[in-house]
């Protein structure tokens, strides 16, 4: 059983994509992350070194969203669950990336992927 750090609607201008303009025109992201850990100790002890510090996920998040493009959001998603498994005391991720205007020809309020992983 876990609990829940959740950081939802980290937004984010960044040229990603399939396209090759969508690798020079920055676009609009967002992101939603949940961080599945137990946070008993952490709170028993007041302290945050017994926890995630989400300050810290998010600046490694946004390090991915405004690096080099990448061509899925697919991609993005892996490499953030990727990153948020690194931290200590975490059992579980979900991570959701939404492109919010995606390149499709019909009208579409946006793109999402949403994963679940297992540290």
């Amino acid at each position: 059983m876990y609990d829940w750090i959740r950081l939802y609607d980290l937004r984010y201008q960044s040229c990603h994509g399939a396209l090759p303009h969508e690798h020079v025109v920055p676009q609009e992201f967002r992101v939603d992350i949940e961080i599945g850990l137990d946070t008993r100790q952490a709170a028993t002890h007041d302290a945050l070194e017994l926890t995630v510090n989400y300050a810290e996920v998010v600046s490694r998040v946004t390090e991915i969203m405004q690096g080099p493009p990448i061509n899925l959001i697919e991609t993005i998603a892996q490499r953030i669950a990727d990153v948020v498994l690194t931290f200590s005391y975490v059992g579980k991720v979900g991570v959701r990336v939404k492109k919010m205007a995606p390149p499709v020809s019909s009208v579409m309020g946006y793109a999402e992927v949403e994963i679940w992983r297992d540290a």
